[in-house]
């Protein structure tokens, strides 16, 4: 019984999981750091050798603050960049059009609006997975924000993927705020927020839609 109660709150967790662009409020930083903490126990590549202290590192970022301000500054630089690079791209490549323009039309829209999350949000949180051998610290980064994703829902909040972050790994300026040498780490952020709109949940989805049996016995089926 305690074992489908814990089920049944699992699943409610995940289905209630969404990205957030309407929030407002403050979060304890004592609530927040319960939320973390769920990243510590994400898996990570313990075969590269690198114990977890050295492999994963959190950075958190309080609205209002000069240092929000300075990787604001640096994330909207990087999305603007980004949009014009796009842009010039479908000029001189109309083809791709039909497989960019939406990804071109909403960096454009970032990079005059900027992203309300990094503004309006009341933190911004930087993973960084620490690149080694075997290559697995974008599977261990995804691991870590998974975890702090449903965490945060549990606790009724929102959460906004800031996936620009990733783009800076390389950016000397943006590594200095976390002392980190620029190619020898992989990176990742969101805003943690309080909701000002609790949206609908999404349609169910109908597993049937997605799985195929695969039997070398028979032919295959689909579920």
């Amino acid at each position: 019984m305690e074992t489908n109660t814990k089920i049944s709150a699992l699943n409610e967790v995940i289905r209630s999981r969404r990205t957030i662009r309407s929030f407002h409020g403050e979060i304890s930083d004592e609530t927040l750091m319960k939320i973390l903490e769920s990243g510590i126990y994400a898996p990570f590549g313990g075969a590269t050798g690198i114990g977890l202290k050295e492999i994963r590192k959190i950075f958190i970022f309080r609205q209002n603050t000069e240092s929000m301000k300075i990787a604001r500054d640096i994330i909207n630089a990087q999305i603007k960049s980004s949009a014009y690079r796009i842009g010039l791209l479908l000029k001189l490549m109309p083809f791709l059009k039909k497989k960019m323009q939406a990804f071109a039309n909403r960096l454009k829209n970032l990079s005059e609006n900027g992203i309300p999350g990094l503004t309006e949000g009341a933190f911004y949180i930087v993973i960084a997975e620490k690149s080694g051998f075997p290559p697995i610290e974008k599977q261990s980064l995804s691991h870590t924000m998974e975890n702090i994703w449903l965490t945060a829902t549990a606790y009724g909040l929102g959460f906004q993927l800031v996936s620009a972050t990733g783009q800076l790994s390389k950016n000397k300026k943006f590594m200095k705020i976390f002392g980190l040498i620029k190619g020898e780490w992989v990176l990742n952020g969101w805003a943690i927020v309080v909701l000002k709109i609790m949206r609908p949940r999404k349609e169910t989805k109908k597993i049937e839609n997605f799985v195929t049996w695969i039997d070398y016995g028979s032919n295959t089926k689909s579920a």
